[in-house]
């Protein structure tokens, strides 16, 4: 059976979209039966509406050693037209999902999958309480246990804030990134069976924006290159941009700015949750 479950989530990757419904062509004339599906969170929940991927699947692998895909439907509740025999149906809601052996008589039957799942929807502040813009933040979900080397399983990457994503029932391990360089904090939530887990994380960071100018509040010098060192001389970022902007963790820095092979510097700290515009000055 695990092997045959394999097969099936080999199948899921390389599926093309099949017309809802079965037999095939030299099944033609043979009799066939309406089964319906439906797809509940948990036991007690109501049937899920929508976001659903339903796909049935053959018993018998064929030479390639995959499951031969039979039809898929996509969306809520689904009905299927089948032959009498047996299959491997695979529903997937999000990152949830269940693979049932089903077998198919002649009389129309009904099949209820439990997916014994919850969901996530998550989001970012900064320091004031400040909602970071959707554009600079993401979330990636990782298994909470780590393998011998200390390694988690990417289970989902970039997932948007607000955005309510179906996982298992289950802990996980959520990295949120604001920006691209050092600004990330992590935490283990637990996703509860048929409940939305809500988590605002905190992030201790600001934007930056650098300018190299001949005076303060002067126009940003063009054919400027940017680097950004930490205070134990890491180089976080460089940018060829004459007015860079940086999401930095909160912290000391030096910013050093290199135009027409003179080197110009200047040492800040980031505040969170406080934006600053930072001019270097040409002297």
């Amino acid at each position: 059976m695990r092997a045959i479950f394999a097969s099936v989530l080999a199948v899921l990757a390389t599926a093309a979209l099949l017309p809802a419904f079965m037999p095939n062509t030299a099944q033609a004339q043979v009799k066939t039966v309406r089964v319906s599906f439906e797809a509940r969170m948990t036991d007690e929940s109501t049937s899920i509406g929508e976001g659903l991927s339903w796909r049935v699947f053959g018993p018998t692998a064929g030479e390639d050693g995959k499951l031969p895909l039979l039809a898929q439907a996509a969306g809520g509740s689904k009905a299927f037209d089948m032959t009498p025999g047996e299959y491997l149906v695979h529903a997937a809601y999000g990152y949830a999902g269940a693979v049932r052996r089903v077998v198919v008589s002649d009389a129309p039957s009904s099949e209820v999958f439990v997916l014994n799942a919850g969901a996530l929807q998550l989001n970012g502040v900064t320091a004031d309480e400040a909602k970071i813009s959707p554009a600079l933040l993401r979330f990636d979900i990782y298994a909470n246990e780590a393998d011998e080397r200390g390694e988690r399983q990417l289970i989902a990457r970039n997932v948007r804030p607000g955005e309510v994503v179906p996982f298992p029932a289950g802990t996980y391990h959520v990295v949120s990134d604001y920006g691209h360089l050092n600004a990330e904090v992590r935490a283990d939530l637990r996703v509860e069976p048929g409940k939305v887990t809500k988590a605002t994380m905190l992030h201790r960071a600001a934007r930056m924006s650098f300018r190299l100018v001949k005076s303060a509040g002067g126009d940003a010098i063009a054919d400027t290159a940017w680097s950004v060192i930490t205070d134990n001389g890491e180089v976080i970022t460089e940018s060829s941009s004459a007015f860079p902007v940086f999401v930095l963790s909160e912290g000391n820095y030096t910013a050093i700015a290199k135009n027409n092979e003179k080197i110009y510097s200047r040492d800040f700290e980031v505040l969170s949750g406080i934006d600053q515009d930072l001019e270097v000055l040409a002297e």
